[in-house]
Parts: structure tokens; sequence; C-alpha cells
């Protein structure tokens, strides 16, 4: 993994919590979240020195873009479960993943569906020349299709091979600092 890719999804780590559009015990809804999103990806591309242009390139969600015109990733985000036929997200990255340095892609799903999330992200970007980050917020649901947000997860396709680069909770408020700094941090 280069600096690039490390350094964007540790800021995409920190960011997620900034801001956050919820107070405990309160639920997000689907405008929140996409706004909240955007504003994550401001603030990574910015940290790095590039800008966010939204609904650019095909109507993708969002473009990082470097002031030279180099294009540091396509983003692309779904409310709706990644695991559903229905989401396509992932094919339009991948169509377009040879003229980033990295694709990444921002979804939910069910916590006991991430194996089928991260098995059809594998088939998909099997053949990818570039790599995809994935943060995947897991949820259980609730009385009125509401969610819970439980973790939030960071996956790193490459090579045909994946992996689980981070795992940390999605709400801000179910962090224990003290415990889960020592235990991520001898890993």
């Amino acid at each position: 993994m280069k600096r690039v890719e490390r350094d964007f999804i540790c800021l995409f780590n920190c960011v997620w919590y900034q801001d956050f559009p919820v107070f405990k015990g309160e639920y997000i809804n689907r405008s929140n979240w996409t706004i909240h999103v955007g504003l994550v990806m401001r603030e990574c591309a910015k940290l790095m020195g590039a800008r966010t242009f939204f609904e650019q390139c095909g109507r993708t969600d969002a473009v990082l873009r470097y002031p030279d015109n180099q294009i540091l990733t396509y983003v692309e985000w779904e409310y709706n479960q990644a695991d559903r036929d229905s989401v396509n997200e992932l094919d339009k990255l991948f169509e377009k993943n040879d003229k980033c340095y990295f694709s990444t892609f921002i979804s939910y799903c069910q916590h006991e569906n991430v194996n089928i999330v991260i098995e059809k992200a594998s088939r998909i970007w099997s053949e990818a020349s570039r790599p995809l980050i994935f943060f995947l917020i897991t949820y259980e649901p609730q009385p009125k299709k509401r969610r819970h947000f439980l973790e939030l997860r960071t996956y790193f396709f490459a090579n045909s091979k994946r992996k689980l680069v981070r795992k940390q909770p999605a709400l801000p408020w179910d962090i224990e600092q003290r415990k889960y700094n020592s235990e991520q941090d001898a890993v």
C-alpha cells in the first residue's frame, strides 16, 4: 500500500467523527448521511492538497483532483446495502479505475451481510488495475427503517487480494478511548 492510500485511509477514519450529524440516541437519515460523507470527502481532499468536485465525470458522487488535474480518487457512496444487485457503484468505479490513483467506495450493510458484500467487491475488483479503498459501515436495523451503526470497516483491494485495514466503532460516542487505543495500537 502506498503512502497516499495510507494517508487517505487515516484521514477518512479520523474525519468521520468530525461534525457527526447526530447525537447519542438519535438516528441518522439518508440526507444527513449524504451531506456528512460529502463533508468528510471535502476535508480529506483539502488535507491532501486536492479539491473535491461533486457529481462530476458521468455523475460520479465526487472526484478528488489535484491542481495539475491528476485525479486522486473517484468516490461513490450508497445508502442502500452494497450486496443488493441494484447497487452498481462498484461497477461505475471499476470502469474509471485506470484514470486515478485509487478508487473509493463508501456503503452500508447489515452486520451479518459483511462477507457477502466483501465477496461481491472482490469479484468486481479482481481485474482492476488500481486499488479500491472500501469504507463499510455496518448496522443493525431498527424500527421505522432506521439504522443503528456498529462499525466503520476499512478494506483495501489490490492485485486480486483484499485486506481489512481497520475496524473502529462507527459512532463517536461508542469509542472507549483507553481500551480502544491500547488494543488497536498493539496489533
